[in-house]
């Protein structure tokens, strides 16, 4: 069918040659924004966050600054990692949502051909896909993150904890990207494997929730041992929290400091490899 047929109307403004990733990203985030569905979402995984927040204002209400420096222990930490815990959930209900069809998505509506009509490359169309997903972790992430550092910061301002504060939220903020950037890889692999939205769905679901199963069960097997963790995502994460935020003490002997990173890398590198191989081998595409 030519295109005069499609009622499509001719563009005669200035084409932009640079940036395509970013325009790319942008768009996706508009075109998933304009569902009721993501605003509904991205309201109810605020609420979160304002939780939180009532929780910080009451922290600092009761925060007995004396006793703490007299105990030596600081500030704890265990408030940030089990907010960063809960946030895995919060953005993969935003991924589940919207972003699962990131890539497949477009191999099944083969709107590929369309992204590649234009002056694009492989790698700009990736990042751009990748972009997407970013700005959504942004907004239910890293946003609400950014705000209750602020918050919590303020209330240490007069307090001879101001500087250990900053530390401890300087690193919460690099373990929320860590976080993103860990969720976006994830579901961008998985939406690279299949023309299937649902498919990824389902394989999302299951890479959350069965190896929650696998640990439990490896926790018995094992008698309690700290590896068990190191099978779920959630139980990963929170040992790279622990070791962001508690260093070496915080965690158990038998698990090396760079133990939970190095998976977490391994995981982004496998999605990262799902989206290469895609966009190396699509069909029609020159």
């Amino acid at each position: 069918m030519a295109i005069r047929d499609q009622s499509y109307t001719r563009y005669d403004g200035p084409l932009r040659e640079r940036y395509s990733w970013a325009v790319i990203g942008w768009a996706g985030f508009r075109t998933y924004w304009r569902f009721w569905r993501t605003k509904l979402i991205f309201f109810a995984v605020w609420l979160v966050p304002l939780i939180f927040a009532l929780l910080v204002i009451a922290e600092a209400a009761l925060f007995d600054e004396a006793a703490a420096l007299t105990a030596g222990e600081g500030l704890g930490h265990g408030g940030i990692r089990f907010y960063l815990g809960v946030q895995i959930y919060a953005l993969a209900l935003v991924f589940i949502a919207n972003g699962c069809g990131i890539v497949s998505d477009d191999l099944r509506h083969r709107t590929v051909q369309l992204y590649f009509s234009k002056p694009i490359t492989r790698v700009e169309y990736a990042a751009g896909k990748i972009l997407t997903l970013f700005l959504m972790g942004t907004v239910t992430v890293l946003i609400p993150a950014l705000l209750l550092v602020g918050l919590r910061t303020a209330f240490f301002l007069q307090s001879e904890l101001l500087s250990e504060a900053l530390v401890m939220h300087i690193q919460a903020l690099g373990l929320a990207f860590l976080l993103v950037a860990l969720m976006a890889s994830i579901v961008i692999g998985l939406s690279s494997l299949t023309g299937r939205t649902g498919y990824a769905v389902l394989a999302l679901l299951g890479l959350l929730f069965v190896p929650l199963i696998v640990q439990a069960i490896l926790a018995i097997a094992t008698d309690g041992s700290p590896w068990a963790r190191m099978a779920s995502v959630s139980g990963l994460f929170g040992l790279a929290a622990d070791a962001l935020l508690g260093g070496r003490d915080a965690l158990p002997d038998e698990i090396p400091l760079v133990a939970p990173f190095a998976a977490i890398g391994a995981l982004i590198a496998a999605g990262l490899a799902a989206l290469r191989w895609r966009i190396t081998n699509l069909q029609g595409i020159a």
